[in-house]
């Protein structure tokens, strides 16, 4: 597992290839056995193949093309629908998901790309994917296999022992 976190980059370039049954279970499984903030299970996910729902959402993501040519495209929901009372915690509980399902996807021979730009675009999709009530867009993922693997970037140091250290983020350190 820790191969697939230290080695897990995004994938911006897929096959024309669908994704088998099996393997969308499986996506489905890890995202349903996330662990959550508060044991409130809040969260959504909409799990999307059509094309033609794909060519709106990469209008609604700056018309980035993995959009649209990934097989797959799950949209990710804090779900205040799912609780009696208001609760802050359903897009940290949809954050965590979505990090089990990328680390999942690797572990199946799939990739992933993160989309965050759809979040200014709340109320077109929610008209598109017929989402009502009490929800919030929080990330978008496209999984497919890649055509091409984006090269490893250099990843900046996040991590301080015993205080934060102001100086160092700012140098980029």
């Amino acid at each position: 597992m820790l191969d697939i976190i230290l080695n897990r980059t995004s994938c911006r370039s897929y096959l024309n290839k669908p994704i088998e049954a099996n393997k969308i279970a499986q996506l489905k499984a890890a995202i349903n056995n996330s662990p959550t903030a508060r044991n409130l299970q809040d969260f959504s996910c909409i799990f999307i193949t059509d094309i033609k729902v794909h060519e709106q959402l990469c209008k609604y993501a700056d018309n980035q093309p993995h959009v649209k040519n990934a097989p797959l495209f799950i949209l990710f929901l804090g779900d205040q629908n799912r609780l009696n009372n208001h609760t802050n915690w359903s897009e940290v509980d949809a954050t965590i998901a979505i990090t089990s399902v990328m680390f999942a996807a690797e572990a199946i021979g799939l990739q992933s790309c993160l989309i965050g730009r759809i979040v200014y675009h709340e109320q077109e999709i929610n008209k598109l994917l017929q989402i009502e009530g009490k929800t919030k867009i929080v990330l978008g993922l496209t999984v497919g296999y890649a055509k091409t693997k984006t090269p490893h970037p250099i990843k900046l140091n996040r991590c301080y022992d015993e205080i934060y250290n102001l100086a160092k983020v700012k140098k980029g350190q």
